[in-house]
C-alpha cells in the first residue's frame, strides 16, 4: 500500500515590484512586462525573487483554549530582466552566479564600486586610522622636539 500524501492547494503568489529598482520602470499588469522611458518601444520580462512570509496568530476557541495558527503566503518580488549586452545604461537586472545549483541570485547590471564592498569599507576605515595616526605622531613630534627615535 502506498503512502498517504498530503495534497497542497495551489496558492497564487502576491506579486510586488521591487523597491530596489529605478523609479522610472513601469510594470504593466496586463502584459506582465516592464518598460522604461530610456528604452522606448521595448518590453522586458520580469525576474521573480520568491519569499515565504509567515505570521502567527493566537486564536481562542469557544472553550477559552488558546491555539496558534500559522498563515503562510508567497510573495514574489519583481525585477526587470535585461541582458547585459542590450543594457547600455546599466539600469536592468540579470541572473548572477550562486554557489547553489537550485537557487539563483538577481544582480544589477551596473558595476559595483570597490568602495561599496566589505573589503572596500575596511580599507576606508584603515585609511582613516592611518591619517589619524600620522596626525597624532606629528603633534607628538612638535611637542617633543628631539625625542624622535627615527
Amino acid at each position: 500500500m502506498g503512502k498517504n500524501r498530503k495534497t497542497r492547494k495551489h496558492e497564487s503568489s502576491e506579486k510586488l515590484v521591487s523597491n530596489n529598482i529605478d523609479k522610472n520602470w513601469f510594470y504593466d499588469n496586463n502584459t506582465q512586462k516592464f518598460s522604461h522611458p530610456m528604452y522606448p518601444n521595448k518590453q522586458f520580462s520580469p525576474l521573480c525573487k520568491n519569499k515565504i512570509i509567515e505570521d502567527k496568530r493566537v486564536i481562542k476557541d469557544k472553550y477559552g483554549k488558546k491555539h496558534t495558527k500559522k498563515n503562510r503566503k508567497m510573495v514574489s518580488e519583481l525585477f526587470p530582466y535585461v541582458s547585459p549586452e542590450e543594457d547600455n545604461r546599466n539600469i536592468g537586472f540579470t541572473i548572477g552566479p550562486n554557489s547553489s545549483t537550485y537557487n539563483f541570485e538577481i544582480v544589477p547590471n551596473k558595476m559595483q564600486s570597490f568602495w561599496d564592498t566589505r573589503r572596500g569599507k575596511r580599507c576606508i576605515s584603515y585609511i582613516a586610522y592611518r591619517k589619524q595616526r600620522d596626525a597624532n605622531r606629528k603633534s607628538w613630534v612638535e611637542m617633543h622636539p628631539g625625542g624622535e627615535t627615527n
